[in-house]
């Protein structure tokens, strides 16, 4: 299940990259969309009593507010609980209308060193003849100026301290709603893509995994149902793998067998010549089993014959010999033995090592009675 492991963990990792970054993204857009959707109704709000407020200030310019204007600018504080703070002023800057009378005809300046404005807002209005906003009080209020035109005239300006308390409500939910869909949306990304790692990848790759454990030299051959993937395309490539050993082994066998073939045949040529008319020889490999005599054995098995096939545990003497003859190479050893009732003189030697083989010839000579 590594590999498991490390595809959730690497998923985990990018879902929260993406959605950390997604966050980033949406709570600007969040943001800009609910300031905006702010500034815009309190310009329309204005813009609405437009008409109004250009004809009291033609009227009686640069004077206190109209009882009509007056009306307005109360209506707008006392109906919307977003406006903190209203202020009405000339386009000279002095106050036209304030809920305070005594500031009322007060200059921009005096007010200003008096009351203090939050910002700069209102010089910024005047000058460009568009309605300004800027954020102040650690983001929690907006103030607003918004010039009433007449003839493209700045003729008056009305300064206003919107609260974002609800603006950044709705942000804040919209960025909950937004964590409970990512969450969601990667939950149901993540289990579909579980599902794939699992039933795709995983579990064929354990599958081929126990495959590849039921190998053994006896079976050189892969129980694997074939897959048109690339898990199947290893798949191919182990079975074709085990073909090609398959096919060395048997090479290999074939080779040894045809050693083994030649190499009896010089053993029956040397034994021909050099052991005496009557007497039995044997030749033994490494693992003690017989590799070649000049008689036949009466001895039913199928595979190698082992000495003591043919010399039972009772006969120590002939198993003393070959093993003073194992730890003795070179040397040529004797003893006796009865085979076939018949005592014989046991003469064993263990030739030295050539490319790795062992031999040793066991000679065994018939005993003449006097």
């Amino acid at each position: 299940m590594k590999l498991t492991y490390k595809w959730t963990l690497w998923f985990v990792l990018v879902s929260l990259y993406a959605a950390v970054i997604g966050g980033l993204f949406y709570y600007n857009m969040f943001k800009f969309v609910f300031d905006k959707k702010l500034q815009n109704e309190m310009v329309e709000m204005v813009r609405f009593r437009a008409p109004l407020l250009v004809s009291s200030l033609s009227a009686r310019p640069r004077s206190d507010a109209t009882f009509p204007e007056a009306e307005v600018m109360k209506a707008w504080k006392r109906n919307d609980d977003r406006i903190k703070n209203l202020v009405y002023l000339n386009d000279d800057g002095s106050i036209r209308w304030h809920e305070d009378t005594q500031f009322l005809r007060m200059s921009y300046a005096d007010y200003n060193n008096q009351v203090v404005f939050d910002t700069p807002v209102v010089i910024l209005a005047i000058q460009d003849r568009v309605p300004k906003a800027i954020m102040f009080d650690d983001g929690n209020y907006y103030d607003m100026a918004i010039p009433v035109l007449a003839k493209d005239t700045v003729a008056g300006v009305v300064n206003i301290t919107v609260s974002r308390k609800e603006a950044k409500t709705l942000i804040r939910q919209s960025m909950v709603r937004y964590a409970v869909g990512a969450f969601i949306m990667i939950l149901l990304i993540g289990g579909v893509l579980y599902l794939f790692l699992l039933l795709k990848i995983i579990r064929p790759l354990e599958g081929l995994k126990d495959s590849v454990e039921a190998v053994s030299l006896n079976r050189l051959e892969l129980p694997y149902t074939p897959r048109p993937d690339e898990i199947g395309d290893v798949a191919a490539s182990v079975a074709a793998l085990l073909g090609r050993i398959k096919e060395d082994i048997k090479g290999l066998e074939n080779v040894e067998i045809m050693s083994l073939e030649k190499e009896q045949k010089w053993w029956k040529t040397i034994l021909a010549v050099t052991v005496p008319h009557g007497a039995r020889a044997l030749i033994i490999d490494e693992n003690n089993n017989i590799l070649y005599t000049n008689f036949e054995m009466n001895v039913k098995k199928k595979g190698p014959v082992h000495l003591l096939d043919i010399f039972d545990g009772r006969q120590q003497s002939i198993i003393q010999v070959v093993g003073e003859a194992l730890e003795n190479p070179t040397k040529v050893l004797r003893g006796s033995v009865l085979s076939g009732n018949v005592k014989c003189t046991v003469k064993a030697v263990q030739l030295p090592d050539d490319a790795g083989k062992n031999r040793m010839i066991l000679v065994l000579e018939p005993e003449k009675s006097l």
